[in-house]
């Protein structure tokens, strides 16, 4: 199981983010609060879980030329550029240099750095369940004007996630199982809702405008929230 949720991280950054284009500037950075005001004393509860179903081995992600990644990270920086200016027409587009690629181990530090020298105000995040003293495991920028905008995506652009190929119809049927015979239901075991998913088919065609991807419904922080993260792996 353990692969087959580390595979899913390919797949889906988050439903917003399934166009492919990946780089959300001038919004705030999806970032759990700070625990510090959070209690250690309340003991983790349990949480429900489902049997998970034999899926067989997630599906490979097609090849990708160093010719084709290079085209999707110029494709991501046009498209986060469209998206500022959509918020400000007057930004005048700055030329930034490309200075390699982050993965999950430096991310904190060469994205807080940028951050930081562009003067954009940082949003920090925390896994679900995070207690007073953990370690911040992602950093955001928080941006609330032109200029913080700019400095967000310069940093994007110069410092993203390697861009990957577009998902296989093989691997979003895969996905597609995943979601709606493990992670829905184990949500619904927990007592989350969420509305029916479309047919597969649709599913797939319409891939990734198919309006629909299981929510644990906005889980705040706390052994609840973890528990049910733990019980309830979904695409990270």
């Amino acid at each position: 199981m353990a692969r087959n949720v580390s595979r899913l991280k390919q797949f889906a950054t988050a439903a917003a983010t399934l166009a492919a284009v990946g780089l959300l500037v001038g919004c705030a950075a999806t970032a759990s609060a700070h625990p510090d005001a959070r209690s250690t004393a309340t003991p983790t509860p349990e949480a429900v879980t489902v049997p998970m179903p034999d899926l067989g081995p997630s599906p490979a992600p097609a090849p990708q030329t160093a010719a084709q990644t290079e085209q999707l990270r110029i494709a991501r920086a046009d498209e986060a550029w469209k998206q500022l200016v959509q918020q400000y027409p007057s930004a005048v587009r700055p030329q930034v240099t490309f200075d390699g690629y982050i993965s999950d181990a430096t991310e904190m530090d060469v994205m807080t750095q940028c951050y930081t020298e562009q003067k954009v105000p940082i949003a920090l995040g925390y896994p679900a369940g995070a207690q007073k003293g953990d370690k911040a495991t992602s950093v955001g920028a928080e941006t609330t004007n032109e200029q913080e905008a700019i400095g967000a995506y310069v940093c994007n652009v110069e410092h993203p996630y390697p861009p990957t190929s577009p998902m296989t119809q093989q691997q979003l049927g895969w996905l597609y199982d995943y979601l709606t015979r493990f992670l829905a239901p184990c949500y619904q075991a927990n007592g989350i809702a969420n509305p029916p998913a479309p047919s597969r088919a649709d599913f797939i065609a319409k891939w990734p405008h198919q309006n629909w991807f299981p929510s644990d419904g906005g889980l705040m922080d706390g052994p609840r929230a973890a528990a049910i993260v733990k019980a309830c792996p979904s695409p990270k």
